[in-house]
């Protein structure tokens, strides 16, 4: 009996969150990507299922104005703070970073940067297996409200291409919804989709039927 009982608890605590022990946050590298003091090293953190506008990207025109906004909030909220980080799935990543949600006072801070609009829910390597639906919903919120990347689409896709600096002042599209056109492939692609930023995808349309009339046919990825 004792055998089984310890053998439950065991099982138990595996599968339990690994965000248990605070690691001091050392640096910000952009918005999403950090570095902490993790035992007796510094490891830098990936965030999962968050993919801001880049900052620091090797090819500066890959720079963007609202990539150092997202930046600076992520520096606001997480330097030199004590975090703690939960584990989904693979710890690291390709290049060697871990990916993990970092739990800040309790709140999921993945989850706050979607919320507030300073990335989309990004689903590329895969979905939330414990948020999606939390995910789904703060995406579909920061698109109501219009926040940074959801101001206005067409001027979003201009700022992702370095061409143009954000401004708080952009008029905002009518709908909420919007959709990425590849010109090369004549596919569109909705917000939650991994190609939704490819590089052709340089056509914006305001709704679904917009991007079916212009000839464009809707991925099979994410079934816009």
């Amino acid at each position: 009996m004792k055998k089984i009982l310890l053998l439950v608890l065991v099982l138990f605590v595996s599968v339990l969150p690994c965000f248990a022990t605070p690691y001091k946050v050392l640096r910000v590298i952009d918005g999403d990507t950090i570095d902490i003091h993790y035992g007796e090293k510094k490891e830098r953190i990936r965030l999962l299922n968050v993919d801001t506008p880049e900052s620091v990207h090797p090819d500066k025109t890959r720079n963007t104005s609202l990539g150092k906004q997202a930046s600076d909030y992520t520096k606001k909220r997480l330097s030199g703070k004590y975090v703690s980080l939960e584990f989904e799935g693979k710890r690291k990543g390709k290049y060697g970073r871990l990916l993990a949600y970092v739990i800040l006072d309790n709140t999921n801070f993945n989850l706050e940067l979607v919320q507030n609009g300073w990335s989309p829910y990004y689903t590329k390597y895969g979905k939330s297996k414990r948020y999606h639906e939390k995910f789904r919903l703060a995406q579909k919120q920061a698109q109501l409200r219009r926040v940074n990347i959801w101001i206005d689409p067409a001027r979003q896709a201009a700022e992702y291409r370095g061409l143009l600096p954000v401004s708080p002042l952009s008029k905002p599209l009518a709908t909420m919804e919007f959709f990425h056109g590849n010109t090369r492939s004549r596919i569109f692609h909705g917000p939650e989709c991994r190609y939704f930023r490819c590089n052709a995808c340089t056509k914006i349309f305001s709704s679904r039927n917009a991007a079916l009339e212009a000839g464009y046919s809707p991925c099979q990825v994410c079934a816009p």
